[in-house]
């Protein structure tokens, strides 16, 4: 008789089911509405960086044409600009630099030339800036002939360039430029990183709204 006493204060299993069961959909729903607010912020974030992602992967596929893994060890591309140790291109013999890299410029050139000529790319390339950057000291006298020495070494590369490919001067020159640009950072131990800039134009800003006007209602 005692055991017949002792399960009357059991819980029945059908009441037990359906708190679990209430349970699972409270839990699902909660699940659900989170993934469709995660989901809205995604799907305008994509949309954002979708362009430039296609952009900068159109680019990467173009080096990578005409660069073996080897060789892009000296050579990155992150955000648009491709950087290129100073060793790879510029020997300095004496008081003179030289451009010692035909190769890696022909090679760059080529890169540029097949960006350029095709319509799809180019237009959404506003310039190629060749950026050289030099330390600023307390000495104006300094910056001033640093300014001009790097000044001089981004217009050979610029030259260089147009020498590999004569028809990125002839056709697409408009797209160049070379430029020194003074930094606070310590100088190199390793020598200058010359910068190959690729700005976007606005038509990459105006699809990026054009692909959020849909999440604008």
């Amino acid at each position: 008789m005692r055991p017949a006493a002792d399960t009357k204060f059991l819980p029945s299993l059908g009441p037990l089911f359906s708190l679990t069961l209430v349970g699972l959909l409270l839990l699902s729903a909660l699940i659900y509405y989170r993934a469709v607010k995660i989901q809205r912020f995604l799907e305008p974030a994509l949309a954002i960086s979708e362009p430039r992602m296609k952009f900068n992967q159109d680019i990467k596929d173009l080096l990578s044409r005409e660069f073996s893994p080897k060789e892009m060890k000296g050579i990155n591309f992150r955000a648009g600009t491709i950087t290129v140790d100073s060793s790879l291109i510029i020997e300095r013999t004496h008081s003179q630099a030289q451009p010692t890299g035909p190769a890696v410029l022909k090679k760059l050139s080529r890169v540029f030339m097949a960006a350029l000529a095709d319509p799809e790319i180019r237009q959404n390339i506003s310039l190629i800036q060749i950026t050289a950057r030099f330390p600023l000291t307390k000495d104006m006298i300094l910056n001033r002939q640093a300014r001009f020495a790097v000044q001089d070494n981004a217009t050979l590369i610029l030259n260089s360039i147009f020498s590999a490919e004569p028809r990125l001067e002839t056709s697409y020159t408009r797209y160049f430029a070379a430029t020194a640009i003074p930094t606070l950072e310590p100088p190199r131990k390793d020598g200058i990183v010359f910068e190959f800039r690729i700005i976007p134009t606005e038509r990459l800003h105006i699809e990026v709204l054009d692909r959020l006007e849909q999440y604008a209602y």
